[in-house]
Parts: C-alpha cells; structure tokens; sequence
C-alpha cells in the first residue's frame, strides 16, 4: 500500500499540474467560453426566437394539446400580422408597388421568386425587396440582436418555425418513416409520432452541449498523456525498473504503477470534466436537466426518450472511457521509451487517433446527426458512439494488462 502510494505522488506532480491547469485556461478562453456565449445567444436568436423558452417556463418540459392551444399561435400570427400591416400603410416602398397589406407583401414575395424575371427585373425586385424586408425586420435601426428579434417580420418567421415543430410536424416525421433507410432513425420518428413531438427542451441545448463536451474530450485525452508520460519513463530513463527486477517485490512496483495510472486517471477526468461542465450547466442549461431530448426541430433529431442529465452524464462517461484507453496506451507507450522525448513522439499518433475519436463520436452523439451512427454505421443499430468509446477503453485495458503481466519475463539479461 505504501508503494502504491508513492506511486501515486509521482503521477500528481505540481509541475504536470501546473501546466494542466494553464492549458485548461487556454481551452476555456480559445474554445469553451465561446460555445457557452454562443449557447446562450442562441436561447433567444434561434430558430424559434424566444418563443420556445417562454413555453418551457410556461408549460414544463412537455407541450399538452391543451396547452399549445392555450399559447394560441394563430392569435400571436394575426398580432403580428396586424402591426406589419400598419408599417405598410405608412411606407411609400409598399404603397408604390401596390401593397397595402402583409398578405399582398407574401404575393410580391412569392410571385418575383417564381417569375421568370430578366437580369435588370430581378435586380430591380431584389433592391425593392431589401428595402421592405428593413422596413419589417427593424434591420435599418435596431442596433442589437435583441432589437431585430424584437421586429414583427422576424417574430412571425420564428412563430412559423414553432408551428412547424409543434403542429405540422407529421408530415416530416412521416416522411422519415417511409423514406429514411436508417432502422434507429425509422423508430425514432415512430416513437415521436406518438408523443406528439411534445418535449420542449430548447432546440438546440443537445447539440450545442455536445460541442462543448467534445472540446472538452479532447481536451482531457490531451491532458492524460502530459499527465501519465513521465511516470515509467522517466524510471526508464534513470534505469530504475532494472534494480526493481532484482526483487520479486521491485517486480510487483509495475501492476501499482498500472493500477495508480488508472485511479489517477480517472481521478483527473472527473476533475476537468465537472469543471468544464459546471459553468455550462449553471448558464441555465441546468433548468433542462429533468427535461427529455428527444425531439425533431429544423434539421436535428435526438433519437432517445432520455432526460438531459442522463444525456450530460453519458456524455461524461464517454469522456472517462477514452480517458482510460488514452492512459493504457500511454502507460504502453512510457514502457517501451527511452526517454520522454520519444515517449511523445510516439504519442502524439495516438493522442491524434483517441481525439478524433472523441470528436466524431461525442459531437451530436445520439442524435441522427452524428458521424459514427450517420455515416459510419448507417443507422443500423443503437448508439454505435457509445461503443465506440467503450471499445477504445477495453482495448487499451486489455493491451495494458497484458503488457503487465510479461514484464515479469522481460530484461532479464
């Protein structure tokens, strides 16, 4: 135990530290405080403005029939169509094209796209349209984002987005249904038929947090070889692990070594991954956590029936488990180098290959979305990221442990 223990102090060097934590600052500021910033702004500059979130404070983290008709959508419309209707009436760009209504705007709109215009006429209704949609969208005056989202024309295009998530939005999932050739994809659209497409968890929460924890992966998968690359091989270098063969306890200082790379490792990747997920929880992500993901919104669908927490945890878990693999191999690694600068040019292939992983399987994971279960595995079969991820970590355990136990028959010259 107290070998272990020693064992252990050498892996929690303070300069290793030290050097993680400035890293750790570099990564907030390069890449993880702006996805929080861009989060954020996405609340109420998305597709549904902040309509979606004033129906989750609202109504909880499921939308009721009763309750959407109560939020009256058709009423918030001939609102908005009213007010558009009185800035036509006042501008000169409407009244000189024959416009005194929104709904005769929608017919201007519509009949310069589908007219076989030439060069000048199209260039004529493209500088006209311009002109009414500033009169519309604020777009000449408003000096913020919040402004233009404030605009009627702008408003009325989020309320449709809306209508289209949470009234019409049989069609597209029918769609899926008869047409997509992906078996997991083809059930989750099934499955929302049913509920009715209901969850109001913010649209883009999913996908934006899963940016966010796969910068985060890399990240981690960076800071465990720093963090486990001097431990053997500087023992290497100073030709320790030859007076350590001289005993058969000296032979066992190898499985503690393992075994302190493995609790350390873990101890580690907890620690940057509750730090990296706290300041994005506490930005109001955290209001979702009992909220379930799976939903279909413009371009995006979350393909399981799972809370937010428990999608935030599992991202977690993907992190740890290519955080293990990632420590085995460096463990692998420091035993067959010389010295650690070749350590890390051996490393730095492997660390290219675990952070690609984390990429590709932590971005967008289990949604149709990601590139693993899309692209790779075509859909065939439940959460192929996941496994991915486990795979990576069983691997590097296995090698690990077998390297481990034929130490004992080695450099006995």
């Amino acid at each position: 135990m107290r070998i272990f223990a020693y064992e252990l102090k050498k892996l929690w060097n303070w300069r290793i530290l030290a050097l993680i934590v400035a890293m750790s600052a570099l990564t907030w500021f390069a890449f993880l405080s702006e996805a929080l910033r861009s989060y954020d702004s996405l609340t109420t500059h998305g597709i549904y403005g902040s309509y979606q979130n004033e129906m989750f404070a609202l109504y909880g983290d499921t939308l009721e029939p009763e309750e959407l008709a109560d939020y009256d959508i058709p009423g918030k419309r001939v609102a908005l169509i009213s007010e558009m209707d009185e800035i036509i009436s006042n501008e000169t760009i409407f009244t000189e094209n024959n416009i005194y209504s929104y709904a005769q705007y929608e017919e201007f709109v519509e009949n310069g796209y589908s007219s076989d215009l030439s060069k000048e006429e199209q260039e004529i209704f493209s500088d006209t349209l311009f002109t009414m949609q500033s009169k519309l969208n604020y777009s000449n005056s408003a000096q913020t984002l919040d402004e233009w989202y404030a605009s009627p024309l702008i408003r009325i295009q989020t309320l449709e987005a809306l209508e289209r998530t949470y009234v019409d939005y049989e069609a597209s999932l029918r769609s899926y249904i008869d047409n997509d050739s992906r078996p997991v994809v083809v059930r989750a659209a099934e499955k929302l038929l049913q509920m009715h497409n209901a969850n109001l968890i913010h649209y883009d929460l999913s996908g934006q947090f899963s940016l966010y924890a796969a910068v985060v992966g890399v990240f981690t998968v960076v800071a465990i070889i720093i963090f486990i690359a001097p431990l053997l091989t500087t023992d290497r270098m100073r030709k320790l692990n030859l007076m350590q063969y001289s005993s058969t306890i000296g032979r066992r200082i190898f499985k503690l070594q393992f075994a302190a790379t493995i609790v350390s490792t873990l101890a580690l990747s907890i620690l940057l991954i509750a730090a990296a997920y706290i300041p994005f929880l506490a930005s109001g992500a955290g209001n979702y956590w009992d909220a379930h993901i799976m939903s279909l919104t413009s371009g995006q669908m979350q393909l399981y029936n799972i809370t937010f927490g428990q999608y935030v945890l599992i991202l977690a878990g993907m992190i740890l488990a290519l955080s293990v693999g990632t420590a085995c191999f460096a463990f692998i690694l420091a035993r067959f180098s010389a010295n650690i600068v070749m350590m890390m040019i051996k490393a730095v292939p492997v660390g290219v290959a675990v952070a690609g992983i984390a990429v590709l399987s932590v971005n967008m994971a289990l949604s149709y979305n990601n590139i693993v279960f899309s692209n790779i595995y075509r859909g065939r079969f439940d959460v192929p990221e996941v496994i991915v991820c486990g795979f990576v970590a069983v691997v590097g355990m296995i090698a690990a442990v077998v390297v481990t136990i034929r130490e004992r028959y080695v450099d006995l010259a």
